[in-house]
C-alpha cells in the first residue's frame, strides 16, 4: 500500500513539474546586473511554469552554441546574431524582446575621443578602430555595417580588434590606444563628457527571448503566454518595461550579416 502511494506521489510530481528547465544568459559585461535580472525572471518562470528554471551566466558565445548542441539548455537571452546561429543550427525560436526604458530595439554608434579630428565615418580611413565584441550586434556587426555602408573594409584602416567588452573599447579610445570604437550606444552614458559620436546605427531588438522549438509544444506555448504575462512586481524587480513580440522587420536589417563579416575576416 505504501508502495502504491509513493508511485503515485511520484507520477503526480512528474506531471505536474515535468522535465527541468535551464536558461543560457550571454553576459553584456554586467554579471551582477545581469544575475539579478534574470534570476528574478528564472523564479517567475520556475513558480508559474511547476518546474524548475536554472539559470546560467554565459561570457562567451561558443559556450551558448554548445550548451544547445548538447541540450543541455532550452532557452537563452541574447542579442539578434545568436538568435541568428541558434534558429540555424538548433531550432530555436525568438519567443520575446525585452523592453527597456521604453524600448524593445537598440543602437550601435562609433565613438571617438571628444577632441579627435575625427568627424565623420569617412575620417575613420586609415585609422585603428575596437569593437566592444567579436560577434554581437549593437558592438561588432552594426559598427562594422557603417563601415561598410561607407565603402570601409579592413584593408582601409591600420589595424581593427574586439577589445572583448563596451567598457574596454571605450577605454583603448580614452587611452589613445585605439582612435575609433564600435560599442552599443546605451554604454556611452557615462563617458559623454570624453567621446562624441561619429556614426549611430539603424535600430534592431535586443535582449531576445529565445526558446527550443524541440519542446515540447503545450510547454512551447506555456512558457510564451507566462512571459507575457508577467506582473508589474516581477518586472520592477527586473528592472524592465515587458516584453514586445517579435516582429519579422525587426530582423530585416541585420538578416545578411554574415557578409559583413566577410569584409572584416580579422575580427571574425
Amino acid at each position: 500500500m505504501l508502495r502504491k502511494i509513493l508511485i503515485l506521489l511520484l507520477t503526480f510530481a512528474y506531471i505536474s513539474f515535468g522535465q527541468d528547465l535551464k536558461i543560457a544568459v550571454l553576459s553584456y559585461g554586467e554579471p551582477i546586473k545581469e544575475y539579478k535580472r534574470y534570476s528574478v525572471f528564472a523564479d517567475y518562470l520556475s513558480q508559474k511554469l511547476n518546474r524548475k528554471v536554472d539559470l546560467i551566466i554565459v561570457e562567451d558565445v561558443d559556450k551558448v552554441f554548445q550548451l544547445f548542441k548538447t541540450n543541455e539548455v532550452q532557452m537563452a537571452v541574447g542579442c539578434s546574431v545568436v538568435y541568428f546561429e541558434l534558429k540555424r543550427q538548433y531550432n530555436v525560436e525568438a519567443i520575446a524582446v525585452m523592453k527597456i526604458n521604453g524600448k524593445a530595439v537598440e543602437n550601435g554608434v562609433l565613438v571617438v575621443k571628444k577632441d579627435s579630428d575625427i568627424n565623420s565615418i569617412q575620417d575613420v580611413k586609415g585609422k585603428k578602430i575596437t569593437l566592444g565584441s567579436p560577434i554581437c550586434m549593437s558592438n561588432c556587426v552594426m559598427p562594422l555595417y557603417m563601415l561598410a555602408n561607407a565603402g570601409i573594409t579592413q584593408h582601409d584602416v591600420i589595424n581593427i580588434w574586439s577589445s572583448g567588452t563596451d567598457k574596454g573599447a571605450i577605454l583603448a579610445v580614452m587611452s589613445g590606444i585605439a582612435d575609433v570604437a564600435g560599442v552599443k550606444e546605451e554604454s556611452i552614458k557615462n563617458y559623454q563628457q570624453y567621446l562624441k559620436v561619429i556614426a549611430r546605427s539603424p535600430s534592431f531588438p535586443r535582449h531576445i527571448i529565445m526558446v527550443s522549438k524541440n519542446l515540447d509544444p503545450k510547454l512551447y506555448k506555456q512558457i510564451e503566454n507566462t512571459i507575457f504575462s508577467i506582473d508589474s512586481e516581477t518586472l520592477k524587480s527586473m528592472e524592465i518595461d515587458g516584453f514586445a513580440k517579435p516582429q519579422p522587420n525587426m530582423f530585416e536589417i541585420i538578416k545578411n550579416y554574415r557578409k559583413i563579416l566577410e569584409l572584416f575576416p580579422v575580427v571574425r
